[in-house]
């Protein structure tokens, strides 16, 4: 055809492979930036967290109400006041960046394995076990509360 055999073509082939291979690897992939928290999202986290703080702050009545062993009244915090922290609790998590997601999800269920604990202690009038779950509540939702970002350490870093 060009006057090229067929011995020619197969080894000019090769070569041109072997080029685009070698191109092809010395091209750099687009740089992806690791996510952040945007201004945005942080906002939106703190509303979260100022929801899921104020329950919080109120956890002092359910020990209150477990000392007092009125067990009624346990059952009826439980599912009351407290009733929206499972919704602000996830909405929180979905809210948190792809890496810290995992830790938020397994702190929320603590602490709702822990208020179903309590809830169940109060129909057997079983005080220990509510005192104990209601200490590990505060803990995991003191450690929940944690993971909220602390955006004055990323500015000055």
């Amino acid at each position: 055809m060009f006057g090229i055999g067929s011995r020619s073509r197969s080894l000019l082939l090769s070569l041109l492979a072997v080029m685009m291979l070698f191109l092809a690897s010395c091209g750099a992939a687009p740089q992806t930036q690791a996510p952040t928290y945007t201004p945005d999202l942080v906002q939106r986290l703190e509303s979260y967290a100022s929801d899921i703080q104020g329950m919080r702050d109120r956890m002092g009545e359910l020990e209150e109400l477990i000392q007092a062993e009125d067990w009624i009244y346990v059952d009826n915090f439980i599912h009351g006041p407290l009733g929206t922290l499972r919704q602000d609790m996830t909405l929180f998590n979905r809210n948190l960046l792809p890496q810290d997601q995992p830790r938020g999800r397994e702190l929320a269920r603590d602490v709702f394995r822990h208020l179903e604990a309590i809830s169940l202690a109060a129909e057997t009038a079983d005080y220990k076990s509510a005192a104990r779950n209601y200490q590990e509540t505060v803990a995991d939702l003191d450690a929940f509360l944690e993971l909220l970002p602390d955006v004055t350490a990323d500015a000055n870093s």
